[in-house]
């Protein structure tokens, strides 16, 4: 699967989208990148983050959960708003700002540099091709994708995989960081240059930092048996949020999982690609659209990553209007209720032992024998 790409040359659908959204910053003559939006909302997150950090050893008594909780939360917010456009270098003009606000990923306990890895250059290119893009890999614990294997235990996987979801950080944190440092590998695509001595020596001092901060620290102050059920309440609010705005974006039942040809190659434009495969939810949330980063803009988020997230809301109407003319959607769902509902759907439908998509087996055809239905 390492050779797996897309056709070179022109493409027409991206030269279409990314014209409107040219066109529309040069109206405005805003950047592309954040604005004072989205300083002043950092500010505030880095401040709760902080804030509830040290509350941890301020509150008393049981009270210290509640902080560690909150930090949980704080967590994820800096990793939606802050680190996620650090690392796509759309936080600021400035490249070292940029690699700044990306290192914020390390202090939460992963790392920078498997992110780039992980998450730039394989989940945003091969978004939902299995072997590819690693985000849909459980490694066999549920299905997301009809083109993995069915093991007997999915059957119940829409009824335990958000109990699952709770540990999703702290298997990130503390197994696939690892073994991605040791493959240099990302499903089965190989990093694409070997780590430096500076990344190798980042890699070990974030955690020995992480470890600090979040064990060694607290358990000299309130001891271990709280830190340690403190630290694993954390990284339950912080992992379910995480598994869950992505499983909303991509693993749901308006949502496809494309697999390349005998040669490798996608079938459709990088940018068809991303529309197939992204879908939005509660855009007209202002809330959730604050407190999210922008995710629940998927689809414009896939299709131009280099743009800060606070101007998704902006843009969704101008690309919802030319994918429409030029004959494609921008899939999405009203709220978050409605796309937690298509998230249980499509893992129901990955429960059915008869949806496996097979080399002879068109993929429609499955899916509708299995009672699976797109909306």
């Amino acid at each position: 699967m390492s050779n797996i790409h897309f056709k070179t040359g022109h493409r027409p659908v991206y030269q279409e989208l990314s014209g409107e959204v040219n066109r529309h910053f040069k109206r405005t003559g805003a950047l592309k990148t954040g604005n004072s939006t989205l300083y002043n909302k950092a500010l505030v997150i880095g401040l709760i983050y902080v804030g509830s950090y040290l509350a941890i050893y301020m509150l008393p008594g049981s009270l210290h959960y509640l902080a560690w909780a909150i930090h949980g939360i704080a967590t994820a917010m800096v990793g939606y708003n802050i680190m996620h456009d650090g690392a796509h270098e759309s936080f600021s003009t400035s490249r070292p700002i940029n690699r700044l606000m990306a290192l914020t990923f390390n202090l939460v306990g992963s790392n920078r540099y498997y992110w780039a890895q992980k998450h730039n250059r394989n989940h945003h290119v091969f978004t939902n091709v299995d072997g590819a893009d690693e985000d849909i890999d459980a490694l066999g614990l549920f299905r997301m994708s009809p083109h993995q294997q069915h093991r007997w235990f999915h059957r119940y996987q829409h009824f335990y995989v958000w109990f699952l979801y709770l540990i999703t950080s702290l298997f990130w944190f503390f197994a696939l960081d690892f073994k991605a440092y040791h493959s240099q590998k990302i499903a089965h695509r190989d990093y694409s240059h070997r780590m430096k001595l500076a990344d190798h020596i980042e890699f070990w001092a974030s955690k020995v930092v992480y470890v600090t901060l979040y064990l060694l620290i607290p358990s000299a102050v309130l001891g271990g048996e709280a830190t340690i059920a403190g630290f694993l309440l954390m990284h339950a609010f912080l992992g379910f949020l995480f598994a869950l705005v992505f499983q909303l974006a991509h693993v749901v039942d308006k949502a496809d999982f494309p697999r390349p040809g005998e040669n490798g190659t996608m079938s459709d434009e990088w940018a068809v690609h991303q529309m197939r495969t992204t879908v939005d939810f509660a855009t007209d949330n202002r809330f959730l659209t604050w407190a999210l980063g922008g995710l629940n803009f998927q689809a414009e988020h896939h299709l131009f990553p280099r743009i800060s997230h606070v101007h998704y809301p902006e843009l969704h109407p101008l690309v919802e209007a030319k994918a429409a003319e030029l004959g494609y959607e921008i899939r999405s769902y009203p709220t978050a209720l409605a796309a937690i509902q298509g998230h249980y759907r499509h893992m129901k439908a990955m429960a059915n032992p008869h949806n496996v998509v097979s080399d002879e087996t068109d993929s429609d055809e499955l899916e509708n024998d299995a009672g699976y239905t797109r909306s």
